[in-house]
């Protein structure tokens, strides 16, 4: 694990907070293993195989980095030969070394190495939060498909609960067989859907189970639960030190700018090798010391098929720096979030009130309908809506949380972590 997983893991254990403790006391009381996002990110940074993955592409990019920055290696020639006189028998030994050497070895190649050791850095930190936001939106599927389960089966529970109160109407003669049917349909209805969403169920908590290494037969997920966003302002500043997308954009010109200069001196200057050369001979042993330079003139090839490929890497980067600027970060961040406002806002009002006002509703027709004061079609209706209103809620909280995860992955850090930063500020 290197030092920026370290870093991740020491961040997600300071912000797991109370919503951990939480998970302590139920791990306690159900036979189930609880799991909350804070402990899926952590196992998730130690466990995915994916992220694992991350560490063989980094080491290709560093791998690059260094064939860029190394001089050639250096190569040499021995010869030998015996030459037969009246005077007595003779040997000659001849050593030829070379060091070629590139343009762009004094200095350019350093530059170019550390442009693209940097980016390869960033994408690493960006790849890293990537992932985690991926586990983030399969925790959050899983805990839709686990409260969407128990929701059809309070719902079944409802119908079944009505269907017992229309069987005494029957028996009282205060109903008809064709109300029955409507409310033996629902219960067939939220059977059906309850087989569906288990299977969905499974396969989603083996996939948070595969990316987390957990080997629980089955997880009780916790609700996630988050506070207000920082502000624009904070968010941009916690940016500016973070993989985010204009640093990454910013880094990959650098790197492809570097390239540029590089091949372009290749192409300019002629390469040139200096050597030395020694030769001793016997029986005079006589021993000769020369230095010789040679080199090639970049006539025919003048590097240009590099050139090229520097070239249209620049212009790429520069398009993406291009789009990337043409909305200002500020803006984009601004934009981003006001959505999770608004979402997180619609959210809670359906948690806060429209469930509450239907289920309330609800509550008031059962009971009417069980004074004989309201029909079976008008509880139909209400508990209709109720459902649809809690489905809908469901919905919405998993909008908001993938929204929560697109703003993360534009400043490059989880919001938990630029409230932490204010924090240690103030500390200070």
């Amino acid at each position: 694990m290197n030092q920026f997983h370290k870093f991740l893991l020491l961040t997600l254990l300071m912000f797991s907070g109370a919503t951990s403790v939480l998970a302590q006391v139920a791990v306690e009381r159900s036979s189930a293993r609880a799991l909350t996002l804070e402990d899926a990110l952590r196992r998730s940074l130690r466990y995915n195989p994916e992220i694992a993955k991350l560490d063989a592409t980094l080491a290709d990019k560093l791998g690059r980095a260094i064939e860029a920055e190394v001089k050639l290696n250096p190569s040499f020639k021995v010869s030998g030969g015996y030459v037969g006189e009246e005077a007595g028998n003779g040997g000659a030994f001849e050593l030829e070394v070379e060091q070629p050497l590139r343009p762009s070895d004094f200095g350019l190649r350093k530059t170019y190495a550390a442009a693209l050791r940097a980016a390869a850095n960033l994408e690493q930190k960006a790849d890293v939060l990537r992932i985690l936001n991926e586990t983030a939106l399969v925790y959050y599927r899983a805990w839709a498909l686990q409260e969407r389960a128990a929701l059809l089966s309070g719902a079944r529970a409802q119908a079944d609960d009505v269907l017992t109160t229309i069987q005494q109407q029957l028996e009282a003669g205060q109903s008809s067989v064709s109300q029955r049917s409507i409310f033996e349909a629902e219960t067939a209805r939220f059977a059906a859907e309850m087989i569906a969403v288990r299977g969905e169920r499974v396969g989603a908590q083996a996939e948070l189970a595969g990316a987390t290494g957990i080997s629980a037969p089955e997880l009780r997920l916790v609700r996630p639960a988050f506070r207000t966003p920082p502000s624009v302002e904070e968010l941009s500043a916690f940016a500016q030190s973070r993989s985010g997308v204009r640093r990454i954009a910013l880094a990959r010109r650098l790197a492809a700018a570097k390239n540029l200069s590089v091949a372009r001196a290749d192409a300019v200057f002629p390469e040139f090798a200096p050597g030395l050369d020694a030769s001793y001979a016997r029986p005079e042993r006589a021993l000769d010391f020369g230095v010789s330079i040679a080199g090639r003139i970049p006539i025919w090839d003048r590097n240009e098929g590099e050139i090229t490929r520097a070239k249209g890497a620049l212009a790429a980067a520069e398009r993406e720096l291009e789009s990337i600027d043409r909305v200002s970060f500020d803006r984009e961040t601004r934009a981003r979030r006001q959505q999770l406002l608004d979402l997180q806002a619609r959210a809670d009002a359906y948690r806060d009130q429209v469930i509450p006002a239907y289920r309330a509703a609800y509550n008031e027709t059962l009971a009417q309908f069980r004074a004989g004061q309201a029909s079976t079609l008008q509880v139909f209706e209400v508990q209709k809506s109720l459902i649809e209103a809690q489905e809908k809620a469901f919905e919405y909280v998993v909008e908001t949380l993938t929204a929560r995860t697109h703003l993360e992955q534009h400043i490059g850090g989880r919001l938990e972590e630029v409230g932490g930063s204010r924090r240690e500020q103030r500390s200070r």
